[in-house]
């Protein structure tokens, strides 16, 4: 594979615009005080440059919506957009030679959507999925919903994740031949798993010399050994790599000695937490393939809202200290002149006229200091600047400086924000529960003076729903989880030969230690909890058991499920058997008699034991 810098445009071309990490929806209303509409403005930037430059396809590397369950305003918006833009008299000249039936599998529409004789396709998408618009919450997704439409192509969407064999779609033009793989987001750990097993095929086309592009939406930074993709590590056979979800913008390729590949990360089109590496200038890419030559542009996005980020060492400042002046009011004071003086300045710097591109900028100023005396009370300056900034309430945040003289070389871009923290969720491998998070809170609730502080929760649901809300932006995770426990335990205790709240209490325990030692069966039961829509039906059998397949015992193996009931009879489980001929009155009363212990348990929970807080703020 050669990289070439000639701009020949002939019949051989192929032009493809390489953009990833849209978050279609993400609103800093809600957080910071700006315009909901911002990732449509700059989505309808990324459809007009493909339609002025003409390209032959747009191909999208995951995260096109922020939210797994966008609103419906947002799926509406992002429809009109694709009609606006992709639908025309506009010839596509690119040949279709792959299988659709294998490369569309998991569509409800098995063929390429320019070949579909109901639509005039002017401009083709494809996408994978991302994790921010994963379907695991069910069978079906919005890009699902969208494929149905005929607007995009889906494609690497995978359900058996124990190996994964990639068709590639080939698409010719000319005497152009590319192979197009997919590869929807995968847990980091467990496709770094399958890939040090050597599980992840990609297939050839047979006597065709193709240009191989792999599109992939994963961790490439390092988080643990085990929680991200080494770039390094992919298919020698592959020319290309578009990396999404890494959210710097590094759109120029860079190649790989180990792979003999190039890489192009072309990081989100819009700001979605406030790390430095989001301040770079945000660009899509004009892909050019000619044969087996490629040519990269970057087309800079004019629509992003300004956002100057700095960092500032206050032990290399000469910041004069009055008589009458504390330490840390002569730090506000020259903090507030710096962010007039400096910062603003640069923010005019990044105004560019495009139509409806939102004005208040996003500053974020991240202050290392060594004395405490340091630390100033933000809110004055907050309150100065509301109307001028996006986001003014975390404006400045403060950072306690490593001691020693290295502390400078120390200073790298850390954990800001929300995303930021996804890491701490995913442990490697190979490593303890207890060195991450989910692994902190399940040991501290196996010791045994902590074991009754959860009784209608588990841990395991408890760490389903936070995985499902830092990765996902779930935000009604633990609502959905706490209601669905609780709805599991009043059926179980209605099943139980119980008289007296004592009794209620202690059946509430059992239930508790059942579910403990079926933790797989437990973790099913939270997930299709999580997964289930509050509109949608709920299933009619009180539990679902979790068999795992006698074929391999690891973790990720392939799960098959069946039904049975927890009902009269489970003496052997734990329960005190049940008598039967329990009247509909008696039934009813004793259910309102559970759910009132249970509510009254979860209000005297909050003056004792562990709180865990979730909040957007930094």
């Amino acid at each position: 594979m050669e990289s070439t810098d000639e701009h020949v445009d002939t019949e051989d071309t192929i032009r493809i615009l390489v953009a990833t990490d849209i978050h279609l929806g993400f609103d800093y209303s809600k957080k910071r005080g700006g315009q909901s509409d911002e990732s449509f403005v700059t989505f309808e930037e990324i459809l007009k440059y493909g339609k002025e430059k003409e390209v032959d396809f747009i191909l999208l590397g995951g995260d096109l919506f922020h939210d797994t369950k966008p609103t419906q305003v947002a799926l509406l918006k992002c429809v009109e957009l694709l009609r606006k833009y992709c639908l025309g008299t506009r010839e596509c000249k690119l040949q279709f030679l792959s299988d659709p039936e294998m490369v569309f599998r998991h569509c409800a529409q098995k063929l390429v959507n320019y070949e579909d004789s109901n639509l005039n396709v002017s401009i083709p998408i494809f996408t994978i999925h991302g994790n921010h618009d994963d379907p695991s919450f069910g069978t079906v997704g919005t890009i699902d919903v969208l494929s149905a439409t005929g607007l995009i192509n889906y494609f690497g969407k995978w359900t058996d994740l124990t190996r994964l064999v990639i068709s590639p779609i080939v698409l010719k033009k000319g005497n152009t031949h590319v192979a197009l793989y997919g590869l929807s987001y995968i847990n980091d750990q467990r496709l770094s798993r399958l890939y040090r097993d050597e599980k992840v095929e990609l297939l050839r086309p047979k006597d065709l010399d193709t240009f191989n592009i792999f599109v992939l939406h994963q961790n490439r930074v390092k988080h643990g050994d085990y929680a991200y993709i080494p770039e390094s590590k992919l298919h020698k056979s592959l020319d290309f790599v578009i990396w999404g979800h890494e959210h710097e913008c590094r759109i120029d390729p860079e190649f790989n000695a180990e792979g003999t590949y190039h890489i192009s990360q072309p990081g989100s089109s819009i700001v979605t937490s406030l790390c430095e590496s989001e301040s770079k200038p945000k660009h899509v890419g004009l892909l050019r393939i000619n044969k087996s030559s490629f040519h990269m542009n970057s087309l800079k996005l004019k629509s992003v809202r300004p956002y100057v980020f700095e960092n500032m060492i206050l032990r290399d400042l000469d910041i004069k200290v009055g008589d009458c002046v504390s330490v840390a009011d002569s730090v506000s004071q020259y903090v507030d002149q710096y962010i007039e003086h400096e910062l603003m300045p640069r923010v005019a710097k990044q105004l560019t006229g495009y139509p409806n591109q939102p004005i208040q900028p996003l500053i974020r100023l991240r202050i290392f200091y060594d004395d405490e005396n340091e630390q100033f009370d933000t809110l004055s300056l907050a309150q100065k600047y509301c109307d001028e900034v996006a986001n003014p309430m975390d404006m400045i945040l403060f950072r306690k400086l490593k001691s020693g003289d290295k502390a400078k070389r120390d200073i790298h871009d850390g954990i800001d924000d929300l995303d930021d923290i996804t890491e701490l969720f995913q442990g490697d491998a190979g490593q303890e529960w207890t060195s991450t998070v989910p692994g902190g809170i399940k040991k501290y609730f196996n010791m045994e003076e902590n074991r009754d502080k959860l009784t209608v929760l588990t841990a395991t649901a408890l760490n389903e729903a936070l995985n499902r809300y830092v990765e996902f932006s779930d935000t009604d995770a633990f609502k959905n989880i706490v209601r669905d426990q609780m709805e599991r335990t009043i059926r179980f205790v209605q099943e139980q030969d119980t008289a007296t709240p004592e009794d209620i209490r202690e059946q509430i325990k059992i239930f508790r230690d059942i579910r403990l030692l079926e933790e797989h069966e437990e973790q099913k039961c939270a997930q299709e909890a999580l997964n289930r829509s509050p509109q949608s039906p709920r299933k009619q059998s009180r539990t679902t058991n979790v068999i795992l397949d006698s074929n391999d015992s690891d973790e990720d193996s392939t799960l098959s499920t069946k039904t049975r009931g927890r009902g009269r009879g489970r003496g052997s489980r734990g329960g005190r058997g049940s008598r039967g001929g329990r009247g509909r009155g008696k039934s009813n009363e004793k259910s309102a008699c559970i759910a009132e212990m249970l509510s009254s348990a979860a209000q005297s929970k909050r003056s004792r034991g562990p709180c865990i807080v979730i909040s957007d703020s930094d």
